[in-house]
């Protein structure tokens, strides 16, 4: 059987895949992650690239391929990112949806996230709210809301102070009682039992405006995330230090959690969901107590897990400079409902 792809380092055979699609280029992404390969000396075989398969393989940091089947629409792509391809056939285009949706205003890096959520290569899990209302005191917060977020998709979430966006975050987590509808996080019914057993699948980075004297420290924090996990003390120790470097907060470790500063705490609670490995992230105005470094050094942050784990997230904000900083789908919460 011929392989679909083939990756050759000096001559020699490095990967293979029988894979058909895209899926062989993200096969390929895992063993380059696995193996620390330098990606310049790679030379790729595939037998058939259109737009979608280029975007990725400049992704991936290759320099040189061969394509037997190649769409006229990659060229651009290969020849403006300088990459040396020949090919053996040539077509207008190849016979893929996907090929159409990949457009020329996407980058680079927003088609390969793009392709990554189509390709199902993502941890986030879906977010589906079906006409959910919510009363608080008599009055009505939520009016009748639909969602339908798909998994690894980012949305954000602005309105006026009042407007119900802390609640609107709070009925998702489980904390409020619905007065009607229903909320689904992947197959998950909130305020089910099989729900309560699996809530740790969301993080929740909410607004640091408490204050408490409770004696924890910032690393015991971020070790809630493990919950019960059954793993060593040194596995635990590590995961610890890996969410905690990722959220430029390790230093704080052995500090007393109380003492920190908001912005502080926001590193901390961030640190805590990658450590429970979280699959939906929920943020409360995460850079409420962030100065200019921290703003930016949390737009890193949230660029860096969309690539990596891909969750699904939901973020709060009113900040709008920010907010066109980080590019995402935006709805606004108004009289109840998202607009």
């Amino acid at each position: 059987m011929e392989h679909s792809l083939i990756v050759n380092l000096n001559d020699q055979t490095v990967f293979t895949s029988d894979q058909h699609w895209l899926y062989p280029l993200f096969e390929l992404e895992d063993y380059i992650k696995q193996s620390e390969i330098g990606v310049n000396d790679l030379f790729l075989k595939d037998k058939i690239a259109g737009k979608a398969a280029a975007c990725l393989i400049v992704f991936l940091g290759i320099k040189r391929c061969h394509i037997e089947l190649l769409s006229e629409r990659a060229i651009p792509v290969f020849r403006a990112n300088g990459i040396e391809f020949t090919y053996d056939n040539l077509v207008d285009h190849i016979q893929c949806r996907t090929e159409d949706l990949i457009t020329d205003k996407m980058s680079i890096a927003d088609a390969y996230l793009f392709l990554r959520k189509r390709a199902g290569r993502v941890q986030g899990l879906s977010v589906k709210m079906e006409n959910v209302t919510v009363r608080i005191e008599e009055k009505l917060v939520i009016d009748r809301l639909n969602l339908d977020m798909g998994r690894g998709e980012q949305l954000i979430i602005h309105g006026a102070n009042g407007a119900g966006k802390t609640t609107f975050l709070r009925a998702v987590l489980g904390f409020l009682p619905l007065t009607e509808g229903a909320i689904k996080i992947g197959d998950y019914l909130v305020g089910s039992e099989l729900w309560k057993q699996n809530r740790s699948i969301i993080g929740y980075v909410h607004q640091e405006n408490i204050k408490n004297n409770f004696p924890i420290s910032a690393g015991e924090v971020v070790q809630i995330g493990l919950g019960k996990s059954r793993i060593s003390k040194n596995e635990a120790e590590y995961q610890v230090e890996v969410a905690m470097r990722r959220t430029s907060s390790f230093h704080l470790f052995n500090q007393p959690y109380h003492t920190l500063s908001g912005g502080e705490k926001q590193r901390v609670s961030l640190a805590r969901c990658l450590c429970q490995n979280a699959r939906v992230f929920l943020m409360d105005e995460p850079t409420a107590f962030l100065d200019q470094r921290g703003k930016e050094d949390l737009l890193l942050l949230l660029h860096e897990l969309s690539r990596n784990e891909a969750p699904t997230m939901v973020l709060v904000s009113h900040e709008l400079q920010w907010i066109e900083q980080l590019n995402w789908p935006r709805r606004e919460l108004k009289g109840g409902k998202l607009c």
